[in-house]
């Protein structure tokens, strides 16, 4: 090499590497090293080559041909361009031009000019792809006028597809060899058995026996940094005069977007060129969610499942070139977001359809490892948008997902699966026996696991590490910043115990109240385990999920409410208090009518009843005893002790072991101090979460705070996510909102069920005051402390993530909405009827902190239906509120769910009033002290404890008689 080359090479590669439209326009355009045009043509072809220089002058220069200029081309200098530049990426800035310029039936006809040369084989490779370029960013908003997307959403799959900047770097060829791929292996989970069927067959037939395609590598002509190439000074405005469907205004122009879906189809379908097949790969999903532009092809978008669905079921995905660097799998995965984002358009489908739909993400879960975690998240999609068909597919589902306990990376995603499904019994109709013990085996499957590797000293796999894919495939790698990736670690693992723990007790409260015994025993074992010393160990969280199912076995009652007491009570009521195993009994008795009220505090709940016991007249004949002497016959009063009460209700003279009988705790300031604390712990866990309303062109911080009302969509919206509540006078925790001034409003949301509670933070119905607070404080100081914000944004913007400058927020939950103009229905010929039915879709994405590990299943945005969209976002929000607050006590130690915090209340209870008790036979022989007990020392909680079976109970060995005497804890 000369010195002038080396100096050229390095030159070459200092130099920013040329956009897709600045290489487009150089080959629609090549210049000689003079400046002046050289021969064009398509193809290679220069019969137009005279036209080209003739006509070249009356052109704007292509390096001029920006959307921001004021001047305007006429349409017969458009036309002209059109005939002697057909290129794609002149075509698409004609019609770019066109949009702005407001001449729609000039945009009509380059919109057929850019899908002929799309489907051209005679046009230049790069003429085709940049046609596809615009095709690929077309959208349209709810009345169908037509816009071009200015940065399409689809980072996520372009790195994928190793076209974006971190993920381009070569790779030895020797890191892979397609003609010997096959889908991974599937690891069956503890206990389960293994479907081998499919792996054995696919080992038994040869390749030439199904049709398995490999594409041709061509020059790198895209990347994702090409996304941004629109020209400066464009903006996406939508075009009125435009449609993407025909109307009977002869102003207005459309496109006919059924030729565009058939060169998905065929691209799809037969491969075409690699470049423009991982183009429409990467583009399409992100395309599909506009559901306004598809929805009146809905034949088409049909049969676009049907052929994503057959290669996925067959196995039939294309090849990738070898020289690419991927996978079968990287394909699959592509195909299965198209597949996800198609969910949105299955209302439209016969059940059979959608059927179809959920058993190829069953496929996915296990025929390639990097497309499961897709699968799954789709598949908790489902449950919301087609329950029938989940239902129908469900034993099949909780199979196969308790076959891959053991694949670590994805118990957060089946564990997320399950916590939607156990919200929505529409999914779930025809559950038995069988199928909640498979959903019980998955969660204590997770729960050995998370314990091993406690065991282990934290020594294990990440449940998300273990998804992190090579760099070919263009993920990034999941681990958090150095130095935290232990400690991310282990909050995966307690987040994946909690989730466990959270759906044992969603699902046992789902079962019929006539079921849920049949559960007991089999939980009761298994929530015990050993650990390395061989040691049985039952742990707080296994403690109080066993207590709500001794409060909620046989009754389906929830809270209850202390009855009020009548006003014979007044003065007349005796009260003692006990601990009685783990929980706290007070019994309230009015000595002269014998009315008792009893409350049990338990780490789950607390329960209160009314005891009564009823009286048999006297005969007359009766002669009582001291103070009960009967006169005349008529019956004097019955005196009765809180003590009487509890002996009726919890023995007989049968021996109790030491250990079990009940402690008496004094009545004293100490006991009424720790009581009122245990009652002030809520029965249910209590989350918060931001509701904000972005509109139309909102930006900035205070601007978007200070909204007083959102739009209609909005407050729909609000009222599937909770109940308005009032705030003054609440008795629930209202998570820092105002109880007394309406400081923070009047009202606000909130929603309940037997385990969680959410309150939300809503901007909108929090008062202003401009001129004392124009920043917003007020609102900001809930908003800004909340970890998790749903954004309903209606701003027609991107939104920012921060926006609002926190230190807290670790979590926005977007919701973008579209109005879909559905043609409806023909009525009959008597009744005038609706052109048109409108449907809302909604886009949402979760986007967490840089700061923050990859935890959600929605960074891809999915289309959900405007009936479904309250539900799933909420769990949502409750999902990603658990992991926050895990993940917020990561410094200062484990986060403590409220049942757990009632359980160390009574625990310390135990530890301070432990082997008190006393006989109130201390004065007779054997009874008492320690000399009487033949210096044997009393039982102390924690010890070793033996005894004999005697008298229909158990007793203490060689103490009987401590056994026998209730008075010791009466």
């Amino acid at each position: 090499m000369t010195k002038d080359a080396s100096n050229d090479s390095s030159a070459a590669k200092d130099s920013p590497r040329p956009t897709l439209s600045e290489r487009l326009r150089s080959l629609a355009f090549p210049r000689s090293n003079g400046g002046s045009p050289q021969k064009s043509g398509v193809h290679g072809d220069t019969t137009n080559d005279q036209n080209l220089t003739h006509n070249r002058q009356n052109l704007p220069d292509p390096c001029r041909h920006q959307l921001g200029r004021k001047e305007a081309r006429s349409p017969a200098q458009m036309s002209l361009e059109i005939q002697v530049n057909p290129t794609g990426m002149r075509l698409g800035e004609t019609f770019i031009d066109c949009l702005e310029t407001d001449r729609p039936h000039v945009a009509q006809h380059v919109y057929e000019r850019l899908v002929s040369t799309a489907t051209n084989p005679e046009v230049l490779l790069e003429n085709r792809l940049s046609s596809i370029w615009l095709l690929a960013r077309l959208r349209c908003d709810s009345d169908g006028a037509v816009r071009i997307a200015a940065m399409p959403d689809t980072q996520g799959l372009a790195a994928l597809l190793t076209r974006t900047e971190g993920a381009m770097k070569p790779l030895p060829s020797s890191n892979r060899n397609p003609a010997t791929e096959e889908a991974p292996p599937s690891r069956s989970g503890r206990g389960a058995v293994a479907d081998n069927s499919h792996r054995s067959h696919s080992r038994s037939r040869t390749r030439s026996a199904i049709r398995e395609q490999s594409l041709e590598r061509s020059p790198l002509l895209w990347t994702y940094h090409d996304q941004q190439d629109l020209p400066p000074g464009s903006a996406p405005v939508a075009s009125f005069s435009l449609k993407a469907y025909a109307t009977e205004d002869t102003s207005v122009a459309a496109i006919n977007v059924s030729m565009w879906l058939d060169i998905i189809l065929d691209v799809l379908d037969k491969g075409i060129e690699w470049e423009i097949y991982s183009y429409i790969l990467v583009h399409l999903p992100s395309q599909l969610a506009n559901v306004s532009l598809f929805v009146r092809h809905l034949a088409k978008i049909e049969r676009l499942h049907d052929l994503v669905a057959s290669q996925l079921q067959k196995n039939r995905v294309l090849d990738p070139p070898a020289s690419a660097g991927l996978k079968k799998g990287d394909i699959a995965l592509c195909l299965y977001h198209t597949l996800t984002v198609l969910i949105a358009y299955s209302g439209w489908w016969p059940p059979q359809k959608t059927t179809d739909m959920v058993h190829t993400f069953l496929v996915g879960i296990s025929t390639w490892d990097r497309t499961a975690r897709c699968c799954i998240h789709a598949l908790t999609l489902c449950c919301h948008e087609i329950p029938k068909a989940v239902d129908r597919c469900l034993p099949l589902i909780l199979t196969k997902m308790s076959q891959i306990i053991s694949q670590s990376h994805l118990a957060i995603d089946v564990l997320e699966f399950l916590n939607h499904l156990a919200r929505l019994p529409a999914a779930y109709p025809s559950v038995g026996e069988e199928l909640q013990r498979t959903i019980f085996g998955i969660c204590v499957g997770y729960l050995r696991n998370v314990r091993d590797t406690r065991d282990n000293g934290g020594d294990s796999t990440n449940p998300r590490s273990a998804n992190r894919l090579s760099r070919v495939s263009g993920e990034s790698n999941l681990q958090s910043p150095s130095g935290r990736s232990t400690d991310t670690e282990k909050d995966f693992h307690e987040y994946v115990y909690t989730l466990a723990y959270h759906i044992i007790t969603h699902w046992f409260l789902a079962i019929s109240i006539e079921g849920r015994s049949k559960h007991v025993g089999w939980m009761a074992k298994n929530l015990a385990w050993k650990d390395k010393s061989g040691d049985e160990i039952v742990e707080e969280q296994s403690q109080v999920t066993l207590d709500m199912m001794h409060r909620t076995t046989y009754l389906d009652l929830g809270e209850t409410l202390r009855p009020p007491m009548d006003a014979d009570d007044e003065g007349q009521m005796i009260k003692k208090t006990w601990l009685l195993g783990m929980s706290i009994v007070t019994i309230e008795t009015n000595q002269t009518n014998g009315v008792t009220y009893i409350t049990k505090r338990q780490a789950s709940g607390t329960t209160f009843s009314t005891y009564r016991q009823a009286y048999q007249p006297l005969p007359s004949h009766h002669v009582g005893a001291g103070d009960q002497a009967n006169v005349g016959g008529e019956n004097l009063t019955a005196r009765i002790f809180p003590s009487h009460v509890l002996l009726q209700l919890t023995s007989t003279i049968s021996p109790m072991p030491i250990p079990l009988q009940p402690i008496v705790l004094p009545d004293n300031a100490l006991t009424q101090r720790a009581i009122s604390t245990f009652d002030r712990i809520d029965t249910v866990d209590g989350h918060k979460a931001g509701v904000i309303y972005v509109g139309d062109g909102q930006q900035d911080e205070q601007e978007i705070l200070a909204n007083t009302i959102g739009s209609e969509r909005f407050t729909t919206f609000l009222e599937g996510l909770g109940t308005k509540v009032q705030l003054q006078g609440a008795t629930f925790n209202t998570q820092g909102l105002d109880r007394t001034s309406d400081m923070d409003g009047t009202h606000t949301f909130a929603w309940r069920d037997r385990v969680t509670e959410i309150v939300y933070h809503v901007p909108t119905l929090m008062p202003n005051d401009l001129e004392t607070d124009p920043q917003c404080t007020n609102k900001k100081r809930h908003i800004g402390n909340d970890f998790v914000n749903i954004i309903f944004n209606e701003s027609g913007l991107p939104f920012r993530f921060g926006t609002f400058a926190s230190a807290f927020n670790f979590v926005n939950i977007i919701i973008t909405p579209e109005t879909v103009q559905v043609p409806a229905p023909a009525p009959p010929s008597h009744v005038k009827g609706a052109d048109v039915i409108t449907r809302d879709f909604f886009q949402v994405q979760v986007m967490w902190d840089s700061s923050f590990p990859e935890t959600f299943p929605v960074a891809a945005p999915k289309v959900v239906t405007a009936s479904t969209l309250p539900g799933y976002v909420r769990q949502l929000v409750l999902n990603a509120s658990v992991f926050c607050l895990l993940w917020s006590n990561r410094g200062g130690g484990e986060y403590v769910s409220s049942w757990r915090s009632r359980l160390r209340e009574i625990r310390r209870l135990r530890e301070r009033y432990m082997n008190t008790a006393r006989s109130a036979n201390e004065g007779y022989p054997g009874m008492g002290t320690a000399e009487d007990r033949g210096g044997a020392r009393s039982y102390e909680d924690g010890d070793d404890w033996k005894g004999t079976f005697t008298m229909g109970g158990m007793a203490e060995e060689d103490h009987v008689l401590m056994s026998l005497d209730f008075t010791r804890w009466t």
